[in-house]
């Protein structure tokens, strides 16, 4: 999926209930993420293609004070400019798989934002840098000592979500929606059509 100027106009229109009522009307399967935080600014969204990695812990052979992990890769990496940087850790919040570095890292490469399936730290810094950064909790414990890497850019799961590298994904304060690549231009068309509709309605009740 590449994020065009013209999408990137559509989807500043819109908002993750626009996305989800239009799935929901397509009879598509739901792809709602809920219960997540954000550190943004009020108002703050993420939406682009997805880039995964999937961290795991540490396999009985691998030594405590060993580096594993690879997600300083994937926050340097030019290549998520534009994308949602996905770190899923099956929704472990115990340890933090992102942290201040990373957040500039990933801003300063043109990522879109960050959903992280477990902890993070340095949330204060990272809310002031204005880079929409989602997470499951929060902890001071560096991840290196827990966990390791096992698959960058290959598919991952939040929930009952299945995301693939290129999936459109759309956060906001009120939840993440997941659209499938194949099924982006229906959903899209239907959902702009739904904004359409309720600025009018908006505008007639206000007029009122």
């Amino acid at each position: 999926m590449r994020l065009t100027e013209s999408l990137k106009q559509s989807l500043d229109r819109l908002c993750s209930g626009h996305l989800s009522d239009a799935m929901e009307m397509l009879d598509l399967r739901r792809t709602v993420i809920l219960g997540f935080t954000l550190l943004g600014p009020h108002g703050a969204k993420a939406y682009g293609p997805a880039y995964t990695l999937r961290q795991l812990p540490k396999h009985a052979s691998v030594g405590r004070t060993e580096g594993v992990v690879r997600h300083t890769e994937v926050s340097s990496s030019p290549e998520t400019a534009g994308h949602v940087i996905i770190i899923d850790v099956g929704g472990q919040a115990d340890v933090a798989s992102w942290g201040e570095f990373h957040t500039f890292r990933a801003r300063r490469n043109g990522a879109a934002g960050a959903i992280i399936n477990g902890g993070l730290r340095d949330a204060s810094s990272i809310r002031d840098t204005g880079f929409p950064v989602f997470c499951k909790g929060f902890s001071p414990v560096k991840s290196r000592w827990d966990l390791e890497t096992a698959a960058i850019n290959e598919p991952v799961s939040i929930g009952d979500v299945q995301i693939r590298p290129g999936d459109l994904v759309f956060g906001d304060e009120t939840g993440i929606v997941v659209v499938p690549e194949v099924h982006l231009d229906a959903v899209l068309e239907r959902a702009l059509k739904l904004c359409d509709d309720e600025e009018a309605a908006l505008a007639k009740l206000l007029e009122s």
